[in-house]
């Protein structure tokens, strides 16, 4: 039939063009064959799926995007970088086609080069840079510090200025004189001293050019007497032994140093202070920093004042010593020693080096040694200063209050992918179960593409729809939408299902969004992405707001949220986010709507996400401390500013309009435009947008509305499932480091952060981004640090030490005052694991910076680092004007004035809610039409945007234009379910006035409109709940039709101004909504009745089949859907099963099974209904002569490659 003069409610410019207009050709008018699959409403759809015609269209466009300087001059230092990589290589080598993708890998490459030289430069300043500006600095050792060591393991001595290990030799007797004997006891008591008085050098030797008599010794003052006089090593002829080999005049420079310079540690070293304090009672001085003492001198001359042999230095350098003891006589000595020949001068300085010299002046405490030291002290104060900051803050010691019940409308939104059913159920079970009030909160699920994750025999859409309770048979007609993609994948179809979820007690209203994708997509069709799901909601909200032209899937939310729910959407205020595998703890929603509630200016706030499955696996309880001290120690302190910069995905609660004037905040036109950029064509953006999507939409957050707070509380708690393989730990730390990183730098860069200088939140990011960056370094330099410190191959780094005590001091502080005892042990079993954390997983994430799935085939780069974007060029070409839009107001208006007067809702098939087709009636087609079951409670497949044919619904459905068949009407797929009691009396309310609907009066009029149109007045007694309301919604929303309606229970006015508000009476017969009796007993106006044959043997069916049961025993809870389409008295006949050819092979190959797997998945209309048993079952039909049995784990295999993409249907 002719669809030509149907009304398209999304006319556009397009269907005024005459066919003689030019731009009729390029619009696609000309062709009736190119109206076949989307009509004459939208010509730009003409050939969208029709690939064939894909090679005679021209490139539609070449849209250049001009780069940003701040792109420009990082494309310049990538090129900078990596100009010695040629493209070929990539590319033969690489593997790396497309400019695109080398391009990233250049970036990468550019970016891990950074790191590794600040990893580089942070190593080199810590252990190197001190060492090349004072290079003995660890072999020095002063009096205090050589005292240390005096063990038996550790026996260190100084001589003359420098330090010895005598260790492995002063166990045991080494002495060769007869009557004196060592031992390792008197050994021991002179560790750790300076012994040079025990070993005193021969003037002759020491002094030979001035002394000639070796029979002369100088006479040791009180100070420097020996204390044990058998160590005193005498050497030459005043040594009375002669058969000891000291009695050698040279022992000690042949026999002696020789030996002891292999021990050799260091320097023996005094400080000013002490060598001036010394100085009141010893004769010594400094010169050229070298210490000298001549008290012994100075003592034998007084001793032996006649014998003029002793005095062997000169007069003037006495002098010097005498008059400047304990000072540096450096400039005085040297202007003494210019005035001597240079043979005496260099006699005078060999006698003071060999026989005077007792060490060097402590040059550790010079400014070239001590300016790192500074430096790392300051940088160390101002890390402990900030680690003390977050701890303090932390310390959140006050009482557990609990707040007063909220009454906030929340939408709880819950992005799907491949979880599975228990961690599903565990998250909408949580939900359904909080303390907060049922009809203020809305599960709105979004199941992200028709993906069968691992492990599961079902799809993920069908997994939730099942714990739902919505019956299989439901099937929606999709809808079209604009999805965050690139391309073609920009158009998206989805299914919208809506009803009542029951758990224990809990009745709560949900909205499951199932993104099915364009029907040339095979592998993993609808899916795009968590960012999609959240800016579907975001943008849905945001035109709501403002009234906005939709989207037919968003007009469909629209409709099941305010005339099937019954809550119009612009009530709700928040939306909690929440993974599908996390469970919130019944009080969590209501302590952070109530922190929201407290204080206006908190735009987003979240709670404390511990683990699950903390005692899993080792690799999930390494995870268990890093999870707490992240919460506690690092988004308390961000919360003391109101600045939390990571707000989990997980588990965090945005506001969506402000309090005061109702301004768009969360879903502002800036944040969902930002959020939505679909052009994520390098490696940051790459980064932020497919990485780390919550993190950036935090980012965003901040960024957009600087003025408001982010916080998080700690009382709040929810628990999520980490993972328990390492393999999938390591990419999920692949996109959180990531995108930490690339977050981090953009949060730098934003000066909307508040504080100033070092005290501000952009100072905290940069040291963030600063140490996540050097993770690597950080854990080489413990290692170093650990193998220096046992091997004593330096002093002890008493800083670095600190620092670490200072951290996890405080860290264990913390979970100590809150009494949680049991982080003890989950902190050593975190250390145990750091070189992971700290230097595995950032090394591994840095060098996949680029694993991405590069799906862009339609950007070129251009000169002077431009893009240029092709369009046209992918598979199938997609525009803007390929999708309709409407306002629902005025959508509304249109439908209720153009079909009022053809169908007063007669009960046929005319239009039901916002979405009904007044030229139903006119055209009323037969029976098989009509398509059985809908996403809606009592709607069957077919609206605006296309009727529920049998058969392929892309094939034989106009998409766009207006259907001559829509629907039929609500009120008219509610039937079939006599004997349950009405909700309203369930609730404790008075019977709706459903009861009174359809009394055979269709012809009339009112049959389905519950007499509605004949001004019943306030007929309309009790919502669901049991509160005062009207008729219309399963909430009790007020109906203007009824006369003077009783209010809504949510204080809504009647909408006498909106008249499509009566149109939508979803309610079953006797089922959980209240109506009456089943409609296939009331009169629907169809004369012959036709319908009602497939709603008879549906009836049949089900009589004769059990009820559903969910996987575990118990009764699957039936959801209010479930019970409206149980039987549809319009229901078209069911598609007949695309069976495969018959193969007669009675050993068929794997090749030839895998085939027909992918042929029978591809001629399926629909996933939604396809199981892996039925595939099976299809393949044993298929093959009968063959043994199938014992492939069946390669025929799932080959299911689950062909459904997951690994294989093309």
């Amino acid at each position: 039939m002719s669809v030509k003069n149907a009304h398209n409610p999304f006319s556009t410019p397009l269907e005024t063009l005459s066919h003689n207009d030019p731009l009729a050709e390029t619009a696609g008018l000309k062709s009736d064959y190119d109206k076949r699959a989307y009509g004459e409403a939208n010509p730009s759809l003409v050939g969208t799926l029709e690939k064939d015609d894909l090679a005679n269209r021209p490139i539609d466009a070449v849209e250049e995007v001009p780069a940003t300087s701040i792109r420009k001059w990082w494309v310049r230092l990538t090129w900078f970088t990596t100009w010695w990589i040629p493209s070929f290589a990539l590319s033969k080598c690489g593997g790396m086609k497309r400019p695109d993708v080398q391009m990233a890998w250049r970036e990468k490459f550019t970016i891990c080069a950074i790191i590794f030289w600040l990893c580089a430069i942070i190593l080199f300043y810590i252990i190197a840079f001190g060492r090349l500006l004072c290079p003995d600095y660890d072999k020095a050792w002063n009096l205090s510090q050589l005292s240390q060591h005096a063990g038996e393991t550790d026996y260190y001595a100084a001589v003359r200025g420098t330090v010895y290990d005598f260790t492995k030799f002063y166990h045991g007797d080494h002495s060769d004189i007869p009557n004196l004997q060592t031992s390792s006891d008197l050994m021991l008591q002179l560790a750790g001293q300076d012994l040079t008085q025990y070993f005193p050098v021969p003037l002759t030797v020491g002094c030979q050019s001035l002394v000639s008599d070796s029979s002369l010794a100088l006479m040791p003052t009180a100070n420097n007497t020996p204390a044990i006089s058998q160590a005193v090593h005498t050497s030459g002829p005043l040594q009375g032994d002669a058969s000891s080999k000291l009695h050698d005049i040279n022992w000690y420079p042949d026999r002696f140093l020789p030996f002891a310079n292999k021990l050799r540690k260091g320097y023996y070293v005094y400080s000013n202070k002490d060598i001036a304090d010394q100085g009141q009672y010893r004769q010594w001085a400094v010169v050229n920093s070298k210490l000298y003492d001549i008290s012994d001198y100075l003592n034998t001359i007084s001793i032996y004042q006649t014998n003029p042999a002793y005095d062997f230095l000169d007069s003037s350098i006495i002098s010097l010593f005498k008059s400047q003891a304990g000072g540096d006589i450096t400039a005085d000595f040297n202007d003494v020693m210019m005035t001597f020949n240079e043979t005496y001068r260099g006699a005078i300085q060999a006698c003071l080096d060999n026989t005077f010299y007792v060490g060097k002046t402590d040059f550790r405490n010079t400014a070239k040694c001590q300016v790192q030291n500074y430096l790392l002290l300051a940088f160390s104060v101002l890390l402990v200063t900030t680690v003390l900051a977050k701890f303090i803050a932390a310390l959140q010691l006050g009482t557990k209050r609990t707040p007063e019940q909220q009454n906030k409308f929340v939408i709880c939104q819950v992005p799907c992918y491949t979880e599975g059913e228990d961690e599903l159920r565990k998250t909408i079970d949580s939900l359904a179960g909080l303390e907060y009030d049922d009809k203020r909160k809305l599960l709105f699920l979004i199941c992200d593409g028709m993906i069968v994750g691992s492990g599961n025999d079902r799809s993920t859409p069908r997994i939730v729809l099942d714990i739902l309770g919505v019956d299989p048979k439901i099937d929606p007609e999709p809808l079209m939408f604009k999805s965050v993609a690139e391309g073609s994948k920009q158009l998206n179809y989805a299914k919208v299902y809506s009803g009542l979820y029951e758990f224990e007690g809990h009745v709560v209203p949900y909205i499951v969004v199932v993104k099915v994708g364009r029907p040339s997509e095979r592998s993993r069709p609808g899916n795009r992405g968590k960012r999609d799901s959240q800016i579907l909601l975001m943008r849905y909200l945001n035109r709501v707001h403002f009234d906005a032209p939709m989207f037919p899937v968003e007009l469909e939310i629209y409709h099941q949220m305010k005339n099937v729910i019954g809550i119009d959407p612009a009530f709700y205020e928040y939306i909690l986010m929440v993974d599908a595998d996390t469970r919130v703890e019944a009080d969590g929603l209501n302590r952070l709507v109530a922190n929201c509630a407290d204080d206006s200016r908190v735009i987003a706030i979240c709670g404390e996400t511990t683990l699950d499955n903390a005692e899993g696996t080792w690799w999930t309880m390494i995870q268990v401390y890093e999870y707490y001290i992240s919460h506690h120690l690092a988004k308390a302190f961000e919360s003391l500013f109101g600045s939390v910069t990571c707000l989990p995905g997980c588990f965090s609660l945005y506001r969506i309009r402000s309090s005061d004037k109702g301004r768009p905040l969360f879903i502002s036109n800036r944040i969902i435009d930002d959020y939505s950029e679909n052009r994520v064509d390098t490696l940051h953006k790459k980064n932020l947008l497919h990485l780390g999507e919550d993190r950036y939409l935090t980012t965003l957050v901040l960024k957009n509305f600087p003025t408001f707070r982010t916080k998080f509380i700690a009382h709040a708690k929810a628990l999520t499932s980490a993972p328990e393989r390492f393999g999938v730990l390591l990419s999920q730390r692949r996109r959180w480091i990531n995108s930490t990183v690339h977050n981090l730098a953009e949060l730098v860069l934003m000066p909307e952060l508040c504080g100033f200088c070092l005290f501000s939140m952009r100072f905290i990011v940069f040291i963030d981004l600063l140490g996540t960056v050097i993770l690597p370094a950080t854990a080489v330099y413990l290692v170093y640090l650990i193998v220096t410190v046992a091997s004593h191959q330096a002093a002890i780094p008493y800083i670095s030490i600190a620092m670490i005590a200072a951290v996890y001091g405080l860290q264990a502080i913390l979970f100590l005052l809150k009494r949680q005892w049991q982080y003890i042990g989950w902190l050593i079993i975190y250390i145990l694991a750091y070189p992971v954390f700290s230097f595995f997983l950032p090394i591994y994430s840095f060098w996949h910076m680029d694993d991405f799935s590069w799906g862009n085939t339609r950007i070129v780069v251009g000169e002077k680092g431009n893009k240029k974007i092709v369009a046209g060029t992918d598979d199938e070409p997609y525009d803007d004007t390929m999708i309709p839009v409407k306002r629902f107001s005025e959508y509304q208006r249109e439908v209720w004035e153009e079909g009022a007067a053809a169908s007063i809702r007669s009960g046929m098939t005319g239009a039901s809610g916002p979405f009904g087709n007044s030229q139903a009636i006119l055209h009323s087609g037969p029976p098989s039409l009509y398509k059985a079951g809908s996403a809606y409670a009592g709607s069957v497949a077919g609206s605006d945007y296309g009727q529920g044919f049998v058969g392929d619904y892309y094939q034989n459905t106009n998409v766009i234009a207006k259907p001559v068949h829509s629907r039929q009407t609500s009120a008219a797929a509610l039937s079939q379910m006599g004997g349950s009691q009405p909700a309203s009396m369930v609730f404790g309310g008075t019977p709706s006035m459903y009861g009174m609907a359809g009394m055979g009066m269709g012809s009339m009029g009112m049959g389905s409109m519950g007499m509605g149109s004949m001004g019943m007045g306030s007929m309309g007694m009790g919502s669901m709940y049991g509160m005062p309301g009207s008729s219309t919604s399963i909430y009790g929303m007020a109906n203007p039709m009824m006369g003077n309606a009783t209010g809504s229970m949510y204080a809504m006015p009647p909408m006498l101004g909106n008249p499509l508000a009566a149109m939508s009476h979803h309610s079953p017969a006797n089922s959980d909504i209240g109506l009456a009796m089943p409609l296939s007993q009331q009169n629907t106006g169809n004369k012959n009745n036709d319908s009602n044959i497939w709603a008879q043997q549906e009836q049949q069916q089900q009589q004769q089949q059990p009820s559903s049961a969910s996987p575990d025993g118990g009764a699957r809870p039936i959801s209010t859907y479930s019970a409206l389409n149980a039987s549809n008295p319009f229901a078209a006949a069911p598609a007949p099963a695309r069976a495969l050819p018959i193969n007669d092979a009675a050993d068929p190959t794997d090749e030839e099974i895998k085939a027909a797997v992918q042929t029978y998945l591809a001629n399926q209309p629909s996933l939604m209904n396809v199981t892996k048993r039925s595939v099976r079952e299809a393949l044993v039909a298929a093959f009968p002569n063959a043994e199938l049995g014992g492939k069946k784990q390669m025929i799932n295999k080959a299911i689950d490659a062909t459904l997951s993409g690994g294989a093309q249907a």
